[in-house]
């Protein structure tokens, strides 16, 4: 894709919760924007701030109207708009400064004004100068003003789009000279009505996600006629003769990233190919070309469209007569590819119309974190505006990080026109106009009523959608809109028993929790027949129920599928920054075939296990858990962590259906632990004399270093000092290990291991168990400085034998030969180098006996 430039086009390649209100305002209060250069519009003035690069006296050159002034003219229709009638100085206070703030009145309600800064000192840029700076006048700029009472003020932005149907492959056809294949059906009326419908839907997304402000306008050309794609071959004959040459063929048979070449459209003769501008009273700003070229497929013995990302070039060279252009091809998701495409148009409109810099923009949608990185070779990387924000995927990325505009700034587009439309409640929703992507009338709000559902106004009502239609996929293949519909007269929409404006998930009927729960990740669903539903929705005979929990171990999930599935698609967000943050970001899909196949797509999913099987009732059960810590990528410690999910499912026929809407994140938040889960059926076995590696006691130290005040009696070691001492077992580098004791104990009775590289051991560091604890009042683990588990067992009189074991992934604690205590191992993959048992806290300890055992 080539993405649209504030200098030039920008080459990048394309790709294929957020339902809040964001910052849309309607007409019937002043809009502040104050930290921006209009910063306040109202209906009949605004207020400009700026800085000059010396001290001037505050001037402001401003004029009425929808044409800007560099709109490009043949020679004997040019113009300077500056010079026209009704321009006029406004004046600020007299003296002369460098930080400017002037108020311009006696403005017109619902006009756009272009205005010139004055800044005597300023040496125009090239470009400066190509977009209207005339010394002592910088460039030219924009806002409108708000409507009158009862209307609202937006950006009507007309698109002329080129849509050519009908093209072929003629080569293809010829594949097997002395069988030319059938010629192709021409599209039908019913398929061209699909695609003007899908970009329908991409002008209602950019409606809703804009607050109602940017009505993008596609005007559809449909050139029906049979088009050539590629060379005509010297044998061909009857249809395949002399069709004239696609436009949007560049040479070769597919020109990334597009597929096709870029002409300039000349909406009076669409069928002329054209690369000279074109004269147009109000010059369109953007452009689309959008061929369907077919090849045959031999071997499927059928015609199949080309399918291709998208290319796009900025409103760069608009004052030359060239448009924003994007080009792509018909086989993919027309409304996706029209939306993403133009989305860069207007990315490069927002660099013209707005100050270009990181909070005065449209945001570029391939999303990237903010980085500044020096390289191997000591070269700096380094992308300093962050386009990766708290959302998913896809359609997601730019309703996001449009509903971050405020009003003031959509406002201030420059190009297309100004107009009013009839908004008599004043509540932001224009109310009953055909021509507009959404209106009150086909939403089912009153017009009459700014919050039909008594809580809301109809504005963010609508607004609590994305409107995002489908995952991605083919159009011709497209299942029914998908997107949730808030209920435009019921307070709640979901009815969830939480009103939408407190609801955080309004069109979610399912809790947004993640229940404390430990699952066995065996393919049953047992455990989770009382864990409510985190999603469950149904589609033309596909069904899918989504579960999830987890413990101070592990994440877990839980699916059921019923109905003909081909494939479950999954992203996890286990740091609640967004999918596209670099951090804790997981992602996996299954599919169906002869066997049920689970694969990491390109976030990875590291320490995932799985675990599917197959029902009676024709429904697949899939569980999966994602490690606490260790080689996984998520950590936490008893909850409140939240994890967003994303979840679409593929049926037999590769229709794509999305469980929440499309590509959004469904944040879910960890529940607090309560009472004791019972642990695995995988606990080590108590170790004897027989497995044990090595046996030490006070006649047999056996290399067992001690540590300072342990004293020898009656055939134990004692300590009985409150500062800690150790008896150690070192040199050692085992992944496994099980450490066993026959100890007496008023409190306190510890076992540790720790890493090769941990210098200062202490009851504080890597591995611990300790029975008794705290007064004798705590039996838990301490892994790495936290505490984790607990137990009931407590220091009794008497011989007790305690032991301390760690293998595949798991940390367990015996206590008189039954597990006491359980837990994830927070560093599977790191061996250990020395174990030891621990004296001290007063505990008064007696050690009779100690074993261990080791594996590499």
């Amino acid at each position: 894709m080539v993405a649209a430039g504030l200098a030039g086009a920008i080459s990048a390649p394309c790709a294929q919760s957020i339902g809040k209100m964001g910052n849309a305002r309607w007409d019937t209060t002043p809009l502040h924007d104050p930290m921006r250069p209009v910063m306040e519009i109202g209906q009949t003035y605004a207020v400009l701030q700026y800085f000059t690069t010396a001290p001037c006296e505050t001037r402001v050159q401003i004029r009425a109207g929808n044409l800007p002034a560099v709109a490009w003219r043949p020679p004997e229709r040019r113009q300077n708009l500056w010079q026209a009638a009704g321009v006029r100085i406004v004046r600020g206070e007299p003296g002369t400064r460098t930080y400017h703030r002037i108020r311009i009145d006696r403005l017109r309600p619902g006009t756009r004004y272009y205005y010139r800064i004055y800044d005597p000192g300023a040496t125009p840029t090239r470009e400066e100068r190509k977009w209207g700076a005339e010394p002592p006048w910088r460039r030219e700029y924009a806002f409108a003003t708000l409507a009158p009472r009862g209307y609202k003020t937006i950006i009507h932005l007309p698109v002329k789009v080129l849509i050519m149907p009908n093209v072929v492959n003629v080569a293809s056809a010829y594949a097997d000279p002395n069988r030319p294949a059938p010629p192709p059906p021409a599209l039908t009326k019913e398929q061209i009505e699909r695609i003007k419908q899908e970009y329908a839907t991409a002008a209602r997304y950019f409606w809703v996600n804009s607050g109602m402000r940017l009505w993008v306008d596609f005007h559809l050309f449909v050139d029906e006629r049979w088009q050539r794609w590629g060379e005509e071959p010297p044998n061909a004959q009857g249809f395949y003769k002399g069709l004239p040459p696609c436009r949007s063929y560049a040479g070769v048979d597919f020109a990334p990233p597009g597929g096709g070449a870029f002409t300039i459209l000349d909406t009076r003769d669409p069928q002329r190919v054209n690369h000279q501008p074109v004269y147009e009273e109000l010059p369109y700003a953007g452009q689309i070309e959008q061929a369907y070229p077919r090849r045959w497929d031999a071997q499927k013995r059928e015609w199949v469209f080309y399918n291709s990302g998208g290319g796009t070039f900025g409103v760069d060279g608009f004052p030359d007569g060239i448009p924003a252009r994007s080009q792509f091809l018909g086989g993919g998701d027309t409304a996706w590819l029209a939306t993403h495409e133009f989305h860069h148009q207007m990315e490069s409109y927002g660099a013209f119309s707005l100050s270009h810099r990181e909070d005065e923009r449209i945001v570029f949608n391939h999303p990237e974190p903010r980085y500044r990185r020096v390289n191997p070779d000591g070269s700096v990387s380094m992308n300093p505006w962050n386009t990766a924000g708290r959302h998913g995927e896809h359609w997601n990325v730019m309703a996001y990080w449009d509903r971050t505009l405020s009003d003031a700034q959509w406002l201030r587009f420059y190009f297309g026109e100004v107009i009013t439309v009839r908004d008599a409640d004043g509540d932001g929703f224009p109310d009953d106009d055909p021509r507009l992507p959404l209106d009150e009338k086909r939403f089912g709000t009153d017009p009459r009523r700014p919050m039909t559902d008594g809580q809301l106004t109809d504005l963010r009502k609508a607004m609590l959608s994305t409107w995002a239609p489908t995952p991605l996929q083919f159009t011709f293949n497209k299942p029914p809109f998908q997107a949730y519909h808030p209920d435009p007269r019921h307070p709640d929409s979901d009815r969830d028993g939480l009103p939408d404006g407190v609801d955080p998930y309004p069109l979610y009927p399912w809790t947004p929790f993640v229940w404390f729960m430990r699952a066995m990740v065996d393919g049953s669903d047992e455990e989770w027949a009382a864990v409510p539903p985190t999603g469950e929705r149904e589609w033309q005979g596909l069904k899918l129920l989504f579960k999830h929990a987890h413990d101070n171990d592990a994440y877990y999930g839980y699916f059921r599928i019923t109905g003909d599935w081909r494939r479950l698609y999954v992203v996890l967000d286990g740091e609640g920054k967004g999918v596209f943050s670099g951090e804790g970001v997981v992602g996996f899909e299954v599919l169906n075939g002869s066997q049920v196949e689970l694969r990491p797509t390109g976030w990875g999913a590291p320490g995932l296990q799985w675990k599917a099987t197959r029902q009676r009732d024709r429904s697949t059960i899939i569980e999966f858990s994602l490690p606490n810590g260790g080689e996984g990528k998520w950590y936490w410690h008893r909850g409140g962590r939240e994890i967003g999910v994303a979840v679409e499912v593929w049926d037999s026929q590769n229709r794509g259906y999305s469980l929440y809407e499309p590509y959004d994140l469904f944040y879910c938040r960890m529940l607090e632990p309560v009472g004791q889960l019972s642990p695995p059926s995988n606990a080590p076995a108590e170790l004897t004399p027989e497995r044990a590696t090595r046996i030490f006691t006070p006649a047999n130290l056996n290399g067992l270093k001690i540590g300072d005040g342990w004293r020898v009696e009656n055939g134990a070691w004692v300590y009985e000092g409150h500062a800690e001492s150790l008896l150690l077992i070192d040199g050692l580098n085992a992944r496994a290990f099980d450490l066993w004791m026959e100890f007496e104990a008023q409190q306190d009775g510890i076992l540790a291991a720790f890493l090769p590289t941990t210098t200062e051991m202490s009851a504080g560091r890597d591995y611990v168990v300790f029975v008794g604890g705290y007064g004798n009042t705590v039996t838990r683990f301490r892994l790495f400085g936290r505490e984790e588990s607990d137990s009931e067992v407590m220091m009794t009189p008497g011989r007790h034998r305690l032991q301390l074991s760690r293998r595949d992934g798991q940390v367990w604690a015996l206590f008189d030969g039954k597990p006491i205590l359980w837990a994830r191992d927070p560093n599977p993959d790191q061996p250990v180098g020395t174990l030891a048992v621990i004296g001290g806290y007063n505990g008064k300890q007696r050690v009779y006996s100690i074993r261990y055992r080791v594996e590499p």
